[in-house]
C-alpha cells in the first residue's frame, strides 16, 4: 500500500464514534418504562434514524429549507409518537427524550483511538450533528477534539461536497492531505469526490444486528479498518 500523506483526519460521528443504536434502544426502554408504554424499542430505534436520514437527504437536495439534527429528530419523534397514538408527554419530557441522541455512548476502541491519533494529526469531526450536540456528546464522553466541525456550519448534510470542501478550508489544510473516516461509504464516497483520502471503520453492530451493509467493493477506500487502533499503523507505514 502506498504511503499516505495525511494531516488532518476528520471524523464521523454517528456510528463511527458512537453507537447510536443501543445507546437510542436503552434510552427508548427507559421512556417506555417511565410512562408505562408498550411498543418495539428496536423497530422504534430504527425507525427514528431512518426518519432522520430521509429528512437529511431532502435538505441536502435543497427539497427542504435547513433544519438541524436536533429538529429533524424532533419532527420525526412526534411522527412515530403520533403513530403509536403517544400524545400526553409534556413538551418538556419530550425535549429530554429527544436529547437522547446527546447521551450516546462511544464505542470501545473510540476513546482510546482517537487519542492516539491526536498525538500525531489534527483530528476533528464532521458531522450532520449540530454544533451544541456534538460539544455535548463529546464532553459526555470525556472525547479532546482539536477541532469540531458540523455541517450545520454550511447550511446543508452530507454528502454535499460543499461539507467536505468548506471543512478543509476552515482547518486550512487541503483535500489531497485530509482523510474522511466513516463507518458509512455515501459519506466517504462524498468525501472521495471532493479530493480527500477516506479510511473505512467496519461496525456490524451499528444497527444491532451484527451485519452490516453491503458497500460494495471497499477498495475504492485508502483504508479499511476494524477499529480506530489500526488507523495509526497504517499511516505510519
Amino acid at each position: 500500500m502506498k504511503k499516505l500523506k495525511i494531516n488532518t483526519i476528520f471524523f464521523d460521528v454517528f456510528g463511527t464514534v458512537f453507537d447510536w443504536h443501543k445507546s437510542i434502544r436503552e434510552e427508548s426502554k427507559n421512556f417506555s418504562s417511565k410512562y408505562k408504554l408498550s411498543f418495539d424499542e428496536f423497530v422504534f430505534t430504527d425507525k427514528w434514524r431512518a426518519g432522520f436520514r430521509l429528512l437529511q437527504s431532502k435538505v441536502a437536495n435543497g427539497q427542504r429549507d435547513y433544519l438541524s439534527m436536533d429538529e429533524i429528530h424532533m419532527e420525526v419523534l412526534n411522527q412515530l409518537l403520533d403513530e403509536l397514538n403517544i400524545n400526553d408527554i409534556s413538551k418538556e419530557n419530550l425535549v429530554n427524550f429527544n436529547e437522547s441522541w446527546h447521551r450516546l455512548k462511544p464505542w470501545g476502541d473510540s476513546i482510546a483511538g482517537l487519542s492516539d491519533l491526536k498525538n500525531h494529526y489534527l483530528i476533528s469531526t464532521l458531522s450532520n450533528g449540530n454544533l451544541s450536540m456534538l460539544v455535548k456528546l463529546s464532553k459526555n464522553s470525556n472525547i479532546h477534539w482539536d477541532s469540531i466541525l458540523s455541517t450545520e456550519f454550511f447550511g446543508t448534510y452530507k454528502p454535499d461536497p460543499k461539507v467536505y470542501l468548506g471543512a478543509v478550508k476552515l482547518l486550512e489544510s487541503n483535500a489531497e492531505e485530509s482523510m474522511m473516516v466513516a463507518s458509512h461509504a455515501y459519506d466517504l464516497d462524498g468525501a472521495i469526490n471532493a479530493g480527500m483520502k477516506t479510511c473505512y471503520v467496519h461496525r456490524p453492530n451499528e444497527f444491532g444486528t451484527g451485519i452490516s451493509e453491503n458497500y460494495g467493493d471497499l477498495s475504492r477506500f485508502d483504508l479499511v479498518v476494524e477499529s480506530f487502533e489500526e488507523i495509526s499503523g497504517y499511516l505510519k507505514k
